[in-house]
C-alpha cells in the first residue's frame, strides 16, 4: 500500500523539481532573467490575412532584481526595434503578452511572398533589464520561427516549399463515383457523398443530407487536414461537365474534340495563377461573349457561378469557408458573398478562361427548394464588412448578376501575395470568424462589442453620403454651363430693363410680370440636362 502512495507523491512533486517556482530557479545573488517559454526554435503558424500585430505569449523568470523604477525592455527582430516596456517586474515567474506590430510596405510584401512560398522567417525576441531607463547588462532572448498557417505543414526555413501535387479536386456527389480524369499524377481527388449510400473508398467522405455549402466546407477542411500542400483547391459538383470550346456561340461541341479540358484548365491556372479561376458557365456565357474578333484567352469577371471554381490557396484562406448564414433561404447566397469579397480584394485576378466552358446537367436533387434570389439580403450582410473600400463603386454590388468587370479592371497574372491587409475589411464580421478563431494564439483581434446591426446602419449612412457626393460630382460638371446661363440671363434682364424705360409705367408692370414667368421657366430649364437648357435659351 505504501508503494502506490510514494509513487503518487513522486508524481506530484516531480513538476517542482523539473520547473521549480519563484526563487528556487535562481542561482547566486546577481540579477538574472531567462525565457522559460516559448522554447528556442518554436514554430509559430501565422494567420496572415488581416494581421496587424503578432501576439507572443512568453513566460519569464527574473531573479534578484529589486529596482523600484525598473522594467524589462523588449526588443524584436535583430534587437534594433524596441517593442514595449514591462514595468515594475517582480522576481519569480510571470507570463506576459508581447504584441509585435506589423509595418506595411515593400518589406511586408516581400515577407508575405516569402512565407507563402513555404519558407520560415527567424525572429528574435530579446528581454533586457533596465533601471532608471538604462540597461543594466542583464538580458535573455528566444529565437522563433514564423511560418504561414496557409501551408498545412511545418516548412524547412532553408529550402522552398515542395508540393506533393499542385491540384486537389473537391467533388460533391450524390453517389460515390470513379473519376480518373480528376485523379492524376498532378492532382488528387476527394469526394463527398451527400446521398443515402455510404461510400467505400478512402478518398470519400459520407455526409448525408448536408447542404451545398456544408459539403464544400467539409471538403475544404478535410483537404487542408491531409498535411499536404496544394496550390489550388478546385471545387465542382457531380452534375458539372467541362469541355473545350469548339467555337459555337454557346460553347457546345462534338465529343471528338481533341484535347483534355481538365489538363487545359490546370495549364491556364499555372500560367495566370488567379485568385479564383472559372470556365465559361452555360447560363452566363452569352453575357461575356465577345461580339467582334477572336476572344482573348482570359477575361476578368465580377460575378461568376461556382459550379466549377479553383481557388488559389492564399485566396482560399481568406474567402473560405462558405457562409452557411442563409442556407435555410438559398444556397446561392454564399456565392454572392464570395463574389463581393473577391471582386473587392482580388479585382484583377478573378479570371474566366474563354477556351473552356462548364455545363450544368441539372442532376442535383433537392436543390430547387433553396433558390431564393433576393440578392439584397446577402449583399447588405457582407457589405457591413467593407471598411470604406475605395473600389466599392466599381464592384457594382447592387447588381450582382452583372458578370463583366468594371471597364477599368483588367486581368493580370499573379505578381504579389494574395494576403489581404487589415485596413481593407472589418475582421470582426461573422464571415471572418475563421481568421480570428480562439485557437489562433498569435491573433490580437478584439471584437467585443461589435454589432452587425450597428454596422448595417453605419453602412446605410455611408451609402447616403456617397449618393450625395455622386450627385455633387454630377452637378459639378454643369458649373460651366450654369455660368453661361447666368451671363445670358443678366444680358436679357438688361435688355428688358432698357425696354421698360421706354415703355412707361403700365408696360413696365406687365413686363415685370412676364419677366417673373420667364425667370421661373429658365430656372426650371436649368435643372434639366445641359443640352435641354441651352436649347431652350
Amino acid at each position: 500500500m505504501q508503494a502506490p502512495i510514494l509513487h503518487l507523491l513522486l508524481l506530484l512533486l516531480l513538476p517542482f523539481f523539473l520547473h521549480p517556482a519563484g526563487g528556487l530557479d535562481c542561482e547566486g545573488e546577481d540579477p538574472a532573467i531567462s525565457v522559460l517559454s516559448p522554447r528556442h526554435g518554436s514554430v509559430l503558424p501565422l494567420e496572415l490575412h488581416g494581421m496587424d500585430a503578432l501576439r507572443v505569449e512568453v513566460e519569464l523568470l527574473m531573479c534578484n532584481f529589486h529596482a523600484i523604477d525598473g522594467s524589462i525592455s523588449v526588443f524584436g527582430g535583430v534587437g534594433e526595434q524596441k517593442i514595449q516596456d514591462l514595468w515594475h517586474p517582480v522576481n519569480g515567474r510571470k507570463n506576459y503578452s508581447i504584441d509585435i506590430p506589423y509595418a506595411y510596405g515593400e518589406a511586408w510584401e516581400e515577407s508575405m511572398v516569402y512565407l507563402e512560398r513555404g519558407m520560415g522567417m527567424a525572429y528574435r525576441l530579446e528581454f533586457s533589464l533596465t533601471e532608471g531607463g538604462f540597461e543594466v547588462g542583464v538580458s535573455s532572448f528566444v529565437d522563433l520561427l514564423l511560418i504561414s498557417r496557409h501551408i498545412p505543414r511545418p516548412a524547412d526555413p532553408s529550402v522552398g516549399l515542395k508540393e506533393d501535387k499542385k491540384f486537389i479536386y473537391l467533388l460533391s456527389t450524390k453517389f460515390e463515383t470513379s473519376r480518373p480524369d480528376l485523379q492524376t499524377a498532378s492532382s488528387d481527388l476527394l469526394q463527398l457523398v451527400w446521398g443515402p449510400l455510404r461510400p467505400n473508398g478512402s478518398d470519400a467522405i459520407w455526409y448525408p443530407g448536408c447542404t451545398w455549402n456544408e459539403a464544400r466546407n467539409r471538403l475544404y477542411e478535410e483537404a487542408r487536414g491531409r498535411g499536404r500542400h496544394y496550390l489550388y483547391f478546385i471545387f465542382t459538383d457531380d452534375d458539372a461537365s467541362l469541355s473545350l470550346q469548339p467555337g459555337q456561340p454557346m460553347g457546345h461541341g462534338p465529343d471528338e474534340v481533341e484535347g483534355d479540358p481538365w489538363r487545359e484548365y490546370e495549364r491556364l491556372l499555372l500560367k495566370w495563377q488567379p485568385a479564383a479561376g472559372y470556365a465559361k458557365y452555360t447560363i452566363q456565357q452569352p453575357h461575356t461573349q465577345k461580339r467582334d474578333g477572336p476572344e482573348d484567352e482570359i477575361q476578368c469577371v465580377r460575378f461568376a457561378d461556382p459550379l466549377l471554381v479553383a481557388y488559389h490557396f492564399e485566396a482560399a484562406a481568406f474567402l473560405l469557408p462558405y457562409t452557411t448564414e442563409f442556407d435555410s433561404e438559398s444556397w446561392h447566397y454564399s456565392a454572392v458573398v464570395i463574389n463581393v469579397l473577391q471582386s473587392l480584394h482580388y479585382r484583377n485576378h478573378i479570371l474566366q478562361f474563354n477556351s473552356l466552358y462548364v455545363h450544368d446537367n441539372q442532376k442535383t436533387v433537392g436543390y430547387a427548394a433553396f433558390r431564393l434570389m433576393n440578392w439584397e439580403r446577402p449583399i447588405r450582410w457582407i457589405t457591413a464588412s467593407i471598411a470604406l473600400h475605395e473600389h466599392v463603386s466599381e464592384v457594382g454590388i447592387l447588381n450582382p448578376v452583372q458578370v463583366k468587370c468594371h471597364p477599368s479592371v483588367h486581368p493580370l497574372p499573379k505578381a504579389l501575395s494574395y494576403v489581404v491587409k487589415p485596413s481593407t475589411f472589418d475582421i470582426c464580421h461573422p464571415v471572418f470568424q475563421h481568421l480570428r478563431s480562439p485557437e489562433l494564439a498569435t491573433s490580437t483581434h478584439n471584437c467585443s462589442g461589435w454589432n452587425l446591426e450597428g454596422k448595417l446602419l453605419d453602412l446605410l449612412f455611408v451609402q447616403i453620403e456617397l449618393g450625395k457626393q455622386l450627385r455633387a460630382e454630377q452637378e459639378g460638371k454643369l458649373d460651366e454651363l450654369r455660368m453661361e446661363v447666368k451671363e445670358l440671363r443678366e444680358m436679357m434682364q438688361q435688355l428688358l430693363k432698357g425696354e421698360d424705360k421706354e415703355g412707361g409705367s403700365e408696360s413696365e408692370s406687365e413686363d415685370q410680370g412676364r419677366d417673373g414667368e420667364k425667370g421661373e421657366e429658365e430656372e426650371t430649364g436649368e435643372r434639366g440636362t445641359g443640352g435641354e437648357t441651352k436649347e431652350e435659351l
